[in-house]
Parts: C-alpha cells; structure tokens; sequence
C-alpha cells in the first residue's frame, strides 16, 4: 500500500506540473515550476526530466533561461483521441435535430483515402424524399459533402487529387474542369460551406459545412439534402445558417 501510495503521489505531481502550461505560458522556467507547484527544484527538475523523458516535455529557452515545454507526445496521444471519437455517436442528436428543423435529408460523411464515405442519414419528412445509402464512396471531387472534405487539404494535396483522378465520370453533372474544380475549393474553404446541384442524385440540391475538432481539424461533413423547389433564396440562407449552427453545437460537444 505505502509502494502504490509513492506511485499514486508522483503522478499527481506530474499532472500538477503539466497543468503549469498555459496558451499564454507554453515555455516555464524551473523557477516557475517550482513557484507554482510549491515543490523544490530538485523536486520540480526530476518530474520534469521523467517527463522529458517520455516525450510529454522538451527543454527550450526563456529569456535566457532553461525552460519547458510540452512535448510530441502530446499531440501523439492527441490524435489517437481524435480516432476514438465515433463522430457519429456525437452528432445524431443534431442531426435529428437539424432534419426536424429544416425537414431536409441530413448526412454525414468523412474522408477515407480519396473517396468521401457517407456513415450516418436520417431521412427527409418530407413525401417527396430523397435516399441517401450508408456506406456510399464517392471521389472527393464530387457533391457538397466530399468537396467541404477535400477542400480541408493543402493546395498540393487537392492538386494531386484532382489531377491524379479522372473527372470525366462525374462530368456531365460536375460542369467543371480541373482548374474551376480548384478554385471552386478555394472559395469553399473561404466562404465556409459548399452547394452542389444534382452531382449524385439528378433534381436535387445539398449544402455542406465542415465538423472540425478542438484543433481546427476537420473530422467530416454535415449536409442537408433535398430537391430543387426546397432551395429558393430566402430558404438557402436559412439552411446555411441553421447548418453552421448545428455544426457548432457538435463542436461544443467534441471540445
């Protein structure tokens, strides 16, 4: 008991000094670390050598002064956070939410490799309905959904994909060649959301926004879908709107 008491005790005097790190102070000297755990420096400068040790913290100047930062390994166990988290388990309430609202179609798809994979629908209320499948691929290129998704990546990366990628499938609906099809993206990742027009289902319009984590990375895309008389302008803005504040709310849940 007193051996797992010793344990228990160094690792809530390891999580005190981690806690030391702010956005405002990511770099602390020794001499803070030991002034705001109220441990000795010998104390201090042990706990932050194990850590540093593991990777959870690196030394880098201040002013001067040896100093601490947060390590890599931070942003490794980050990132397999990130993949734990079932985006769908956190964003059906929304998206109920969102197709009782607007009485719209409502999907959700991520990014896999090149292709946009639709994981999650609920259904329009309305008679006229259109039937999105769970599990569709489709090319990054193609509908609101993939191009919110695609137009998340780095120019380079958009580039390789869209050259890489025979367009010709999707051109009779795509109506864009490559350059339009970049700039197109360009002005997406501006503006914050993407309309496409009968890409995948002939009559219909979708509007997608992006899902992004605590980071700013996006996870996947939200999209409402339904038949053109469903998109005259007054309703097109309530649909972007009522989108983007959906998509907030299941940020709020993911942060």
């Amino acid at each position: 008991m007193k051996e797992l008491s010793s344990k228990t005790g160094s690792v809530e005097k390891a999580l005190q000094l981690i806690e030391c790190f702010t956005i405002e102070e990511p770099t602390l000297t020794l001499d803070e670390l030991s002034e705001r755990t109220g441990f000795s420096k010998p104390t201090a400068f042990r706990m932050a050598c194990s850590l540093e040790k593991f990777g959870y913290l690196r030394r880098a100047d201040k002013k001067g002064q040896m100093g601490f930062q947060l390590g890599m390994a931070f942003l490794e166990k980050g990132e397999m956070v990130n993949r734990q988290i079932d985006i769908r388990d956190m964003a059906r309430k929304q998206m109920l939410q969102l197709r009782n609202d607007t009485g719209l179609s409502v999907q959700l798809a991520v990014k896999d490799g090149q292709d946009a994979v639709y994981v999650e629908q609920f259904e329009s209320l309305k008679h006229i309905r259109v039937f999105p499948q769970v599990g569709r691929r489709v090319p990054l290129y193609v509908a609101a959904c993939p191009r919110v998704l695609l137009a998340a990546l780095t120019e380079e990366e958009q580039k390789w994909i869209v050259e890489k990628n025979e367009v010709e499938p999707f051109a009779a609906t795509l109506k864009l060649d490559r350059n339009q099809l970049l700039k197109e993206l360009s002005k997406i990742a501006k503006q914050g959301y993407a309309i496409s027009r009968g890409e995948l289902y002939k009559g219909t319009v979708a509007i997608a926004v992006p899902i992004r984590n605590i980071n700013g990375n996006v996870l996947a895309a939200l999209s409402v879908i339904g038949v053109e008389q469903d998109f005259t302008d007054g309703r097109m803005d309530f649909y972007i709107r009522t989108l983007k504040e959906t998509v907030r709310k299941i940020e709020q849940e993911l942060s």
